[in-house]
């Protein structure tokens, strides 16, 4: 069984939201999950799990939000190589740099030796009304990981 974290950062709670949602899914198939919160974790936590789930909005010009953004610089420190990962955030498709938190994440956790087991999960707009978007993007998780 695959020990992974669902690290998020949130501002106006729709990441907290995704993030809730996909432990719930890991939780209805016995998975052994934590949910952190950005803020309450360490990069050096990361190599003790098998799969690193990253969430964060996007702010401004394509920027992190703010309690990600020195999480991902000290993420330059850690080796995550054998380890599977995967990014997801909330957007709004209106702005130039629709999700690209997503982007900077996923290009961070490669270039710390992790393998991008997914396309990043990129919701446009209100997410409660793209639950199945977000259930559908788990299930494909759990489907690649339960070998």
């Amino acid at each position: 069984m695959k020990k992974t974290i669902i690290i998020y950062g949130t501002t106006t709670g729709n990441t907290l939201i995704v993030a809730e949602e996909i432990e719930s899914m890991f939780n209805e198939q016995n998975m052994e999950v934590k949910l952190a919160e950005v803020t309450d974790v360490q990069t050096s936590y990361l190599p003790d799990y098998d799969l690193i789930i990253l969430g964060c909005s996007t702010w401004g010009e394509g920027e992190l939000q703010d309690d990600f953004i020195s999480f991902e610089k000290e993420m330059n420190k850690i080796d995550l190589k054998g380890k599977q990962a995967a990014c997801f955030g909330p957007g709004d498709s209106s702005y130039v740099f629709f999700c690209q938190a997503v982007d900077i994440l996923e290009a961070r956790l490669e270039s710390s030796g992790a393998k991008i087991i997914i396309e990043g999960l990129k919701i446009d707009g209100d997410v409660d009304k793209n639950l199945g978007q977000i259930r559908d993007w788990t299930e494909n998780i759990l489907k690649i990981t339960e070998n």
